[in-house]
């Protein structure tokens, strides 16, 4: 019950990182914009960010209590997910030309948000390797053993 209960949970938020992707693709530059600004302005990152965080740490407690952790695979699955995000992030270097620019206050995370949303297929690369990775996370979730 415990493994059913964490391949549900990962399949939704797999398939909410792969929505996102979508988003940086299709949505038009000036919506992401005004919606990133406006989530600043609410202040809900830090809800987010503990929301996600307890999430996550829910995900750890529920893969060690189903018995199925294994040492090798989930050490390579941190160190591999520790380097895409931090690859991603050094995609986004250049400086924003001011019209693209956040309002203030300027936080470093708010100028991050911003570079990226102003050009996200900057990180294709990382992208593309996030989505194989995801989509195939999301086969073995529910192909037979």
């Amino acid at each position: 019950m415990v493994t059913l209960g964490l391949k549900i949970l990962l399949a939704l938020y797999i398939l909410q990182a792969l929505a996102k992707f979508t988003v940086h693709v299709f949505v038009k530059y000036e919506t992401r914009k005004q919606r990133i600004e406006a989530m600043y302005k609410k202040e809900a990152v830090p809800l987010y960010d503990t929301v996600v965080l307890l999430l996550v740490l829910g995900f750890v407690v529920l893969l060690w209590a189903s018995g199925k952790a294994e040492s090798l695979s989930f050490t390579t699955g941190l160190v591999v997910g520790m380097t895409l995000i931090q690859t991603y992030f050094h995609r986004f270097t250049d400086p924003l030309p001011p019209e693209r620019q956040p309002g203030p206050p300027v936080t470093p995370i708010k100028l991050m948000s911003f570079a990226i949303q102003a050009n996200p297929l900057k990180a294709w690369r990382e992208y593309l390797f996030m989505t194989v990775l995801l989509v195939g996370a999301l086969y073995m979730l529910f192909i037979p053993a």
